[in-house]
């Protein structure tokens, strides 16, 4: 989870009433992105969080080798 720094913050963004990137009110940020150092976790609208958030692998997407070739699935 990422650290943010609370000097940067607006006190709307440090206690969650606003994203913490982009600064929207409404709809009230729901996604947790973060924390800060006193480990008060830090929120972000939808859009924001898509972007911080790293893309959790699917589960039955198909693995790469590394030659580039999918792995065959073993459970047929």
């Amino acid at each position: 989870m990422l650290t943010f720094d609370p000097a940067g913050l607006t006190s709307l963004q440090r206690d969650g009433d606003a994203c913490v990137v982009c600064h929207k009110k409404w709809p009230r940020p729901r996604v947790r992105v973060g924390r800060l150092p006193d480990d008060t976790t830090v929120h972000a609208c939808d859009d924001c969080a898509e972007a911080l958030l790293p893309v959790v692998p699917r589960r039955g997407d198909r693995q790469l080798t590394a030659r580039g070739a999918p792995k065959e699935s073993r459970s047929r």
